[in-house]
């Protein structure tokens, strides 16, 4: 996994709740036991998964052309992988179209959550 940079978002919301998110465009994220509650965004683009126990991020996801389309809080993984350096990204630069679009490349499958 160390061919995977974790991205990190300046955005508002992302600087108000810190983490880094990993993806592949073929991973495929199952999110089970159903213990979790989601938040959103300034524009209400991105659901954010949260642990109902620690309210830690575990994923991120979005509806993009009909999928559920994801990315993982890297640091769920503790050490057990290394991953590249983190990159810093600013997808509230972009419109909505166009992060729809970029995540749509980027982001896996998620399953498990509505």
């Amino acid at each position: 996994m160390g061919d995977l940079n974790p991205r990190v978002c300046d955005c508002n919301y992302c600087r108000n709740h810190p983490s880094a998110v990993i993806s592949d465009p073929g991973m495929k994220i199952d999110l089970t036991g159903g213990e979790y509650t989601f938040d959103q965004n300034g524009d209400r683009q991105a659901k954010f998964f949260r642990c109902n126990y620690c309210g830690d991020l575990l994923v991120v996801g979005c509806n993009i052309d009909g999928e559920l389309r994801g990315a993982v809080n890297s640091g769920l993984f503790g050490e057990t992988y290394r991953f590249g350096e983190p990159v810093q990204i600013q997808p509230w630069l972009l419109s909505s179209k166009e992060r729809l679009a970029r995540w749509g490349k980027l982001w896996g499958y998620l399953y498990g959550v509505e």
